[in-house]
């Protein structure tokens, strides 16, 4: 082997080690996540949280769950169907009287177990599963809060 195929057998080995120590990196962050729900798709609201738990009831969510469980929280879990889907969202307030929603979690009638927003979908159905969510529950809770 002469010195500069052997060179070059060097650089594409550091490459390649870089490479999956980074990936690797990233991979990992699951395990060190903050948070109870470290994958959820948040959405900032300019209404306090009381308004926007009304304009959900007001919506008429199919098989809402809109109370509370636990109210010694931070965070105000809500389950409703959407298309065929159970769904796992919250609020909690922000500053300034605002609040955040949260879209956790989705149940599929097929599938055995909740699978997390922004984890567990793949690209394709995170990108579907979101835009779903934003446009018959942000967008129309937007349209409930104007009126």
């Amino acid at each position: 082997m002469t010195k500069s195929k052997f060179k070059l057998v060097i650089i594409i080995t550091i490459v390649l080690f870089f490479s999956y120590k980074i990936i690797s990196f990233f991979s990992t962050f699951h395990f060190y996540a903050a948070g109870r729900y470290p994958y959820a798709e948040t959405y900032y609201l300019k209404y306090p949280e009381k308004e926007i738990l009304d304009a959900l009831e007001k919506m008429h969510l199919e098989n809402a769950d809109l109370k509370d469980k636990d109210t010694t929280d931070y965070w105000h879990d809500i389950y409703f169907n959407l298309d065929g889907k159970r769904i796992e969202a919250w609020t909690r307030p922000a500053f300034d009287n605002n609040t955040h929603v949260g879209f956790v979690a989705v149940y599929k009638n097929r599938e055995t177990q909740w699978q997390l927003i922004n984890q567990d979908l793949g690209l394709y159905g995170n990108i579907m599963m979101k835009r779903e969510f934003e446009k018959e529950i942000i967008e129309k809770l937007k349209i409930e809060l104007e009126k």
